[in-house]
């Protein structure tokens, strides 16, 4: 998608930028400079207001992408943690604890992990999840060491399900409105456009200017749009987190 994406701005800046030899054919290059001083003061308003604003969604969708990024190692932290813990029971249960912990894993990098590119998640892994937090719960430590890797067990299996809702979230939530859409959509129009008005001796030199313009403001969009939602597109959080720990999960149980 990037690379189709980025070919679509360059066609779509060389269209726009068509806009200025038709400008210049309409009206009078004499007319626009006399009134350069005025869009001038217009644009530089306009335009200092939308940098600002495409600025903070640009930081705002990367920053959420980072934190889900982030919370896919808290959450495969949180799994190996258990893992650790079931080495600690007796036969029977390590192997249901263990073989639980690395179903859930393999599960979430099978079958959950696409549907989080269409806003969805496992019911599947929602109940391996839960019958890992049963089968904790429920536990009876016998001695103080057991006590102690028990409590470490619970707050692990708490740290899963918080990390776990979170991705789930993300995945159905963390997206730029469409309100906000709008306005960026709106913004870039009337950025491009009052480029196109101002008066240069030079038609290829403005030309130069417009398209460098369109094509700044089309990059960032299309970086809004790619990082809009963080478990879609090319961009997206892959499930390296997942594998990494499922490879290692394998060894404990």
């Amino acid at each position: 998608m990037p690379l189709f994406g980025f070919l679509a701005l360059l066609v779509g800046a060389a269209v726009v930028t068509g806009g200025v030899f038709v400008v210049a054919r309409l009206v009078p290059v004499g007319w626009r400079k006399a009134h350069n001083d005025v869009l001038g003061i217009v644009y530089a308003q306009i335009g200092v207001l939308y940098a600002v604003v495409l600025a903070m969604v640009v930081v705002g969708v990367w920053d959420t992408r980072a934190k889900a990024h982030e919370n896919t190692y808290a959450e495969t932290n949180a799994l190996l943690q258990i893992a650790w813990y079931s080495r600690t029971l007796p036969p029977q249960d390590r192997a249901r604890l263990g073989g639980l912990t690395e179903a859930y894993t393999r599960r979430v990098v099978r079958e959950e992990w696409p549907l989080l590119g269409e806003q969805r998640a496992d019911p599947t892994a929602w109940g391996m999840f839960t019958d890992i937090r049963e089968l904790i719960n429920t536990r009876q430590p016998a001695t103080g060491p057991d006590q102690v890797r028990y409590e470490s067990a619970l707050d692990s299996v708490a740290q899963l399900g918080d990390a776990r809702r979170e991705r789930v979230n993300e995945a159905a939530s963390a997206r730029v409105p469409p309100l906000l859409w709008v306005a960026l959509l709106i913004g870039a129009l009337v950025t491009i456009v009052f480029a196109q008005l101002f008066g240069m001796d030079s038609v290829r030199a403005h030309a130069a200017v417009v398209f460098s313009v369109s094509l700044t403001v089309g990059v960032l969009l299309l970086i809004v749009y790619e990082f809009n939602y963080p478990f879609s597109g090319a961009l997206r959080v892959g499930p390296t987190a997942f594998e990494l720990a499922l490879d290692r999960i394998r060894g404990l149980t």
